[in-house]
Formats: C-alpha cells, sequence, structure tokens
C-alpha cells in the first residue's frame, strides 16, 4: 500500500512538471513587427522549428502605428513583441516595455541594446552610415578618412549629400558631425558640398561617377559593389554612429512566457543570421560578417549616438543649418 501511494505520488509529480513545460512551450504569440514580412516570416518559421507548439501571429505596421496602437491598448494590449523598431522610437514607450535579460544577453554590444543591467530591449538591426568613394576620381592618398576630412578645402564641390531636412539618415550624418565637431564645422563640410532632396540620389550619383564622395546608409554602398560600380565604402576614424533599431517585450502582453522564450531566440546568433541573409541588413551580432562586401562589425568604430537628443533638438538643428547653409 505504501509502496503504490509513493508510486502515485511520483507520478503526479512528473506528470505536473511535464504539463508546466508544456504550457510554457505551448498556447500564442503575438508579434508586432515594423520589419519587412519577408524577415519576420523567416524569423517566425525558425521559431516555430524550436517551439513547434506555439502558434505566432504577425501584425505588420510601421512603427508609428504600432506605437499609437500600443498607447491606446496599455496596459493590456493584444501583443506581446516589438520587432525592429528604432531605438528612439523604444525610448518614447520605455515604461511600456519588459525588463529582460535574455538568453544570449552577453552577446550583444553593450552600446547595442538597453544600458539598463536588465534590459528591455535588444538591438536588431544598424543602419550604418559611411562614406562612398568614387575609385576612378580619387587615389587611395586622396581618399578621406574621417569627418575632419570632409571639410578640407580639397573636396570643394567633390561632394554629395542629402538635405537633413528631407532625409532621416541625412539628419543623422548632420548629427553626428555636429556632436562631434560642432555647429561650424557642419557648416564648412556643407560649404565642399552640393545637396540633393532625394537622399537616393547621393549613392547613384557617386556610382555615376558624377561626385567622388557621397555620404550615405552602408547598405546603399554595398549594392553599388555588387552592381560592378567602381565605389568603396569607408567607416570614418571618429567611428559613425552606432544607430539601431531594436525589439522588446509588452508590458501587460497575454502571452508574456513566449515572448521571453521569443526573445532568447531573436538574440541568438542563428537569428541574426536570418536577418542579414534574407534583406542584408547590418546585423548588431559582432560574430556576423558585414551585409556583402561590407567589413564585420568589429572591424568597424562606432560612437555612441545619443537618439534622444538627437531627436528632441532636430528641428532646431535643422532649421538653424538650412538658415546658415542655403
Amino acid at each position: 500500500m505504501k509502496r503504490l501511494v509513493i508510486i502515485t505520488i511520483v507520478l503526479a509529480l512528473v506528470l505536473s512538471l511535464a504539463s508546466v513545460s508544456t504550457f510554457a512551450q505551448s498556447g500564442r504569440l503575438s508579434i508586432w513587427s515594423a520589419a519587412s514580412e519577408e524577415e519576420a516570416q523567416a524569423l517566425v518559421e525558425q521559431f516555430r522549428v524550436l517551439h513547434p507548439n506555439i502558434s505566432v501571429d504577425i501584425i505588420r505596421a510601421g512603427s508609428g502605428e504600432l506605437l499609437t496602437r500600443l498607447m491606446a491598448e496599455s496596459p493590456k494590449p493584444s501583443g506581446d513583441i516589438l520587432l525592429g523598431i528604432a531605438k528612439e522610437s523604444l525610448d518614447q514607450v520605455y515604461d511600456l516595455l519588459v525588463n529582460y535579460k535574455a538568453q544570449y544577453h552577453d552577446d550583444i554590444p553593450e552600446n547595442l541594446r538597453d544600458t539598463a543591467e536588465v534590459p528591455k530591449y535588444y538591438g536588431f538591426s544598424m543602419p550604418l552610415q559611411a562614406f562612398m568613394v568614387n575609385t576612378n576620381l580619387l587615389d587611395p592618398e586622396d581618399y578621406p578618412l574621417s569627418w575632419a576630412d570632409l571639410a578640407d578645402e580639397k573636396y570643394r564641390g567633390e561632394i554629395i549629400l542629402a538635405n537633413p531636412a528631407l532625409s532621416g539618415s541625412a539628419y543623422a550624418q548632420l548629427y553626428m558631425m555636429y556632436d562631434i565637431y560642432g555647429f561650424d564645422f557642419a557648416v564648412d563640410v556643407a560649404k565642399n558640398a552640393v545637396f540633393t532632396a532625394s537622399s537616393t540620389m547621393v549613392p547613384e550619383s557617386v556610382a555615376r561617377g558624377e561626385y567622388a564622395i557621397g555620404v550615405t546608409g552602408e547598405g546603399n554602398i554595398a549594392q553599388h559593389i555588387l552592381d560592378g560600380s567602381p565605389v568603396i565604402a569607408i567607416y570614418p576614424q571618429e567611428g559613425t554612429g552606432a544607430r539601431f533599431d531594436g525589439s522588446g517585450i509588452l508590458l501587460g502582453g497575454p502571452n508574456l512566457e513566449n515572448a521571453k522564450l521569443f526573445m532568447d531566440f531573436l538574440t541568438s546568433e542563428d537569428a541574426y543570421r536570418i536577418i542579414l541573409e534574407t534583406r542584408s541588413r547590418r546585423v548588431v551580432h559582432p560574430n556576423l560578417p558585414g551585409p556583402g562586401p561590407l567589413p564585420a562589425l568589429d572591424e568597424i568604430v562606432l560612437r555612441d549616438y545619443d537618439a534622444a537628443e538627437a531627436a528632441e533638438i532636430r528641428e532646431e538643428l535643422t532649421m538653424r543649418f538650412a538658415d546658415t547653409v542655403f
């Protein structure tokens, strides 16, 4: 009789543990994604391989729409994960995110995740800015190697930039120059440059040989290199701003434990490889190569990019710059 009781107790414990395990790895998960549909689907497909009992829904929308929805539905949002949202946007809803130290926390550089001891978000991908140089127009000894070089008068008329009042990436470039060397330096660079209203015209013009130097997103440079254009990417010696978009868990979401499992997966090298290979994005994992022909992250000098300050002074800085330069 005693033996039967013991067996019954042990069996009950085993079944209890099994049910807890099953519960933690089943149920639902809702992802609100500002990343491309292709990226989100690729990530979810691999997550389902790891956790086949979890049913995943993806809501795809722009970051502004997703943040508006989050604030409207808080404190009980219907979603669990924000995916691929700009850092500055995540900071706007910081109090609506969950502190969670993901499984691969230590693999992600400190300046590419929330700086809290237990972060509320981790980096997803990086829109790094770099110099695009036409190698038919400049000899190697004349390549600009630093932000400071762009102010050299020998480059007068050789540089093309996008208008920072009309382009988010161009504003990031202006803010970086302002942050490193001050407003007057940015004006000195502008004296050497021609400005275009379209940011896409910068890499296209350099690739065609109309200008020797452009400052643009590194992905644009990679594409033109792969297309056979005589151009290279140069990352400034002072560093390029460590701008990134990220992902986090929504506070009050219906599936917290499954959201934690997804964040564990999302910060793994396998997940970042999916992001890299799906859309050739620069990812924040230092072990992975750059997109296409570009260098790995650990070969690039990065500077802290104060996204909050950049956003706060954007209107003032762009208006002052426009009034001075144009």
